[in-house]
């Protein structure tokens, strides 16, 4: 009987067990004249169709485990990329700007006031900026500075519609790397907040803006 009569007889088969094991032992039993997937069509649905009622052995499900435990200890959570604020301060100043403006680009925002540097009196600031997002017709700006020696941010947040009135309870987070809120206030009847001292420790940080159903995050940054 010719290797597709036999493959035929397999596929005729009502029993979905009968037909797997009727399968595994005509390859075992034709092992060296097996056809190269895509040489013979019957073949292939052979092979589709009765692996679709094999059962794995034991062995064969302790060895896909196994590869698979392998393979999960090698993928790894991407780490987001991190601003770090000091970076503004020391020498690598115009690199972290440009790399803030990269970030903010990729997700949307565009920068109205550049981010720089200064020192006061008794004090240094770290600002990023003013940055701006539209999402269905609502004008999100925010202005956001790092007090370098007191671990502070100061935050400021607008919200206007498209006609340009306050839109009220859009709300601004301060969120960890973490997922943790460590800062939370919605614009008043004036669509504005205005946050000049939010305590923060040394960590990585995100700004998120949150109303109705809509949820606008900036790059993660570091303290």
């Amino acid at each position: 009987m010719t290797l597709n009569r036999q493959i035929a007889k397999i596929l005729a088969m009502k029993d979905e067990s009968e037909l797997a094991e009727s399968f595994e032992r005509f390859c075992i039993d034709n092992a060296a004249s097996m056809p190269l997937p895509g040489e013979n069509p019957q073949f292939d649905k052979a092979m589709w169709t009765a692996a679709k009622f094999s059962k794995l052995s034991k062995s064969d499900v302790s060895l896909l485990n196994k590869v698979t435990a392998k393979l999960l200890e090698k993928v790894e959570e991407p780490s987001p990329v991190v601003l770090k604020l000091k970076e503004m301060v020391g020498t690598t100043k115009q690199a972290a700007i440009d790399t803030w403006q990269d970030l903010l680009s990729a997700m949307s925002w565009q920068q109205l006031v550049p981010a720089g540097a200064l020192r006061g009196v008794g004090t240094q600031m770290v600002s990023l900026g003013t940055i701006q997002r539209v999402v269905d017709d609502v004008t999100i700006q925010v202005n956001l500075g790092w007090h370098v020696d007191q671990d502070q941010l100061r935050l400021l947040m607008q919200a206007k519609g498209k006609e340009q009135e306050a839109i009220e309870d859009v709300e601004i987070r301060v969120t960890e790397l973490a997922g943790n809120v460590v800062f939370s206030r919605s614009t008043n009847e004036d669509g504005t907040v205005v946050a000049p001292s939010v305590s923060v420790k040394p960590g990585d940080y995100k700004i998120q803006v949150l109303w109705s159903d809509n949820v606008i995050e900036t790059p993660f940054f570091r303290m």
